[in-house]
């Protein structure tokens, strides 16, 4: 049986964008009353086809707009693309807008038991990864604080720990290593060395920089929406650095 669990095919997708043109009073309103607001297309991904195998770790590089967020969105249905196909054959669990429904009225603990029933993990289990989540994010003693008492950092620490403990199947990241000092953030690399050894499977948006690349089997690199290249991540990484002008 294949093992295969992302395969994307031409994966593709269209925003409409208003016209940048200055538009008269009358001009606009007439528009408007017509419904033919003038727009023009924006591809944010251009026929995207590769593959990523269980237990990989895939690095997704590119400039800032360069698609990486967008493809994120689709993979795990948040958006859906204009065209194009893409096949995910387990759970997503998402790393990405750390933080996103959690409530600043809730209590950390309160949080956690919130993103447990958003994304269907039941009390019982959150229940037996807590210490496990408390430990991770060094939050021991603020766990009974309201969430909007914390720190933008504290937030992110909150979330990353969480899903951590609690991720399903394929994990999406993006840049959410930039959270806390610098020992947490290799915390957090040999975290995901950690459930890579588990047999969890990891696509990790990085602009090529970061230590975790020593862990990525490949990458796919896009620029402007456009697939510039899949393959090994040594490869694809010097590929990326010569078109940035960036050195190692």
């Amino acid at each position: 049986m294949s093992n295969i669990v992302i395969q994307t095919n031409n994966l593709s997708k269209k925003f409409k964008i208003g016209t940048r043109e200055r538009l008269t009073f009358f001009t606009s309103l007439r528009y408007k009353l017509n419904g033919d607001y003038p727009e023009t297309d924006f591809w944010a991904l251009k026929n995207i086809s590769f593959s990523v195998k269980k237990g990989e770790m895939v690095a997704i590089i590119g400039h800032n707009g360069a698609g990486k967020t967008t493809l994120f969105r689709i993979l795990s249905g948040i958006m859906k693309q204009t065209s194009g196909t893409f096949n995910v054959t387990e759970n997503v669990s998402c790393m990405f807008e750390l933080g996103l429904g959690f409530n600043l009225r809730f209590t950390a603990i309160e949080n956690v038991y919130l993103y447990g029933a958003l994304h269907g993990i039941s009390r019982k289990e959150i229940d037996k990864k807590m210490d496990a989540i408390v430990e991770f994010a060094e939050l021991d003693k603020f766990m009974g604080a309201k969430l909007g008492e914390y720190s933008s950092g504290m937030i992110s620490r909150l979330a990353f720990a969480t899903v951590i403990q609690t991720l399903q199947g394929i994990i999406l990241v993006d840049e959410v290593l930039a959270v806390g000092d610098v020992a947490f953030q290799k915390k957090c690399t040999k975290a995901f060395e950690k459930v890579l050894n588990e047999g969890h499977t990891i696509l990790f948006i990085s602009h090529g920089i970061g230590e975790e690349r020593k862990l990525c089997s490949n990458a796919l690199y896009i620029d402007h929406g456009q697939q510039m290249a899949f393959g090994p991540m040594n490869e694809v990484e010097q590929m990326y650095f010569e078109k940035m002008n960036i050195k190692r």
